[in-house]
């Protein structure tokens, strides 16, 4: 079974795209670009990121091994403002723009490399 276009009926007239989705369509497209790029765009970074796109927004998920790996991500991606990131638990998420996109940088273990290092959250420190 086909579903035939409602706009393709003589007289009726296909509405054209509101300016906000133009942009956003627009938005979309370069987060895409950007996705489909940053695996040749980071390849000298010690842990590889798997990127995705949706929603007009770049995700790059990494799985650092040290703390130092986090902290080369978060400087080669120009992440200094540490009160915008989030520590779900057992992922750290920065949100951050690259090129004029948005973007979020997810690094899955980071807060138990923070623990490994530093103890537990709330612990005494010496």
């Amino acid at each position: 079974m086909t579903v035939s276009d409602a706009f393709a009926a003589p007289g009726r007239n296909r509405p054209a795209p509101s300016p906000a989705a133009v942009a956003l369509a627009a938005q979309c497209r370069r987060a895409k670009s950007l996705a489909d790029t940053a695996p040749d765009r980071f390849n000298a970074m010690p842990t590889p990121a798997d990127a995705s796109a949706a929603g007009g927004e770049v995700q790059l998920i990494v799985r650092p091994t040290c703390l130092a790996d986090w902290a080369r991500w978060t400087h080669v991606l120009g992440i200094h403002d540490t009160r915008r990131m989030t520590h779900t638990g057992t992922a750290t998420v920065c949100r951050f723009e690259l090129d004029g996109v948005r973007a979020r940088l997810v690094g899955v273990g980071v807060p138990a490399l923070f623990a490994q290092t530093y103890g537990p959250k709330g612990a005494p420190h010496a």
